[in-house]
């Protein structure tokens, strides 16, 4: 018997895998999936998407270049220094990423060869990645756009080998799943939906390792995240005299991948909602909802005179409610003006009992 599962450890080796690898299975769709997209087409304007994506047609691309913006924050706060070529990275990733939905809402080609465009805009023009923000930019707002791009490779009308370099020579290497914070939980974002774009199961599988590996570093006994909890509004990360005001706020800003990524595995036949990690995430996210919902309990609420930034980031909360039903969460998610940051309509694909 140890010899058979050294021979299948070694055959597993030799092909390229890890002994823990995991089976990808590549569906029509990742995030979202195509019963999520078929209940939302059902909404009026479908569910926000509509009205977007008409909005998103007029998007011209804006050509990034070198595309090495300085660091988001100064020792006073966020660097009032903002490229034209950043606000058109944030745009235009957004504008594909709805543009995708709104194609597999309505099979209309228009939605499609928009987002194409974008993208080929920055296979033809990205010529470097080339400092650390930029690299973060890619990490953070990037991947919804390879989830739609994911969709949008099998359109017979496009041409995706140009796009597939872009990824595979420019943005794998950005990923920052070697760090230990927020930026850590985005990079394996990225490296999840590159590798589904390219359909790379080890990039894949990668990403889920290291997945699981943060949730066990990064979530502590009592749900908090203490890499997140205690972040300023400066470059003095985790101290001087606003020491915890964005707290609440990075712990969403780091569960919100983690989510998105816990979506896409599951579409890919590799759960991790129900493994320990995924108990650990249930934990982080019961703890933090009932800061949201109670921001005066937060440890740094009183040291910033009850001045907390970025509160209600937490439209996530729709996916995560449907897989860890937390009362908290549920009296955030009913009180309206208490979910913001939902550029991704997740109230219209989650918030639907039927939405699967």
């Amino acid at each position: 018997m140890l010899k058979w599962i050294a021979g299948v450890t070694l055959a597993l080796i030799c092909l390229g895998l890890s002994p823990a690898a995991h089976a990808v299975a590549y569906p029509s769709a990742i995030f979202p999936t195509a019963g999520r997209i078929a209940a939302v087409s059902k909404l009026p304007d479908w569910g926000g998407y509509q009205t977007a994506c008409k909005n998103e047609l007029k998007i011209q691309p804006y050509p990034l270049g070198d595309f090495s913006p300085s660091g988001h924050y100064d020792a006073k706060g966020e660097s009032p220094i903002v490229t034209k070529s950043q606000v058109a990275f944030h745009k235009e990733a957004t504008a594909v990423y709805r543009l995708g939905v709104c194609y597999q809402i309505s099979h209309d080609h228009v939605y499609a060869a928009k987002a194409e465009s974008l993208l080929d805009s920055w296979a033809a023009t990205l010529t470097r990645i080339g400092s650390e923000q930029g690299e973060d930019e890619f990490n953070f707002f990037a991947p919804p756009a390879l989830a739609s791009a994911y969709v949008l490779k099998s359109d017979p009308a496009w041409n995706s080998a140009a796009f597939a370099a872009c990824v595979r020579q420019k943005m794998v290497p950005a990923v920052h799943t070697s760090r230990e914070n927020n930026h850590g939980n985005w990079g394996v974002l990225l490296q999840l939906t590159a590798g589904a774009f390219l359909q790379d199961d080890k990039l894949i599988n990668a990403s889920r390792e290291r997945w699981l590996e943060l949730m066990r570093s990064q979530v502590a006994e009592d749900g908090s995240l203490p890499r997140e909890t205690c972040r300023s509004d400066t470059t003095n990360w985790c101290d001087g005299p606003t020491k915890g005001i964005k707290g609440i706020s990075y712990e969403h800003w780091t569960l919100l991948p983690v989510t998105m990524a816990a979506e896409i595995y599951q579409a890919l036949g590799m759960d991790v909602y129900a493994t320990p990690e995924g108990a650990l995430l249930h934990r982080a996210y019961a703890r933090l909802a009932a800061w949201t919902l109670h921001p005066e309990t937060f440890p740094y609420y009183a040291a910033n005179n009850g001045h907390l930034i970025g509160i209600h980031n937490d439209a996530y909360f729709y996916i995560l409610q449907g897989v860890y039903p937390v009362a908290d969460a549920a009296a955030i998610l009913n009180t309206p003006g208490d979910v913001e940051g939902d550029e991704f309509f997740l109230r219209a694909l989650y918030g639907s009992p039927t939405a699967k």
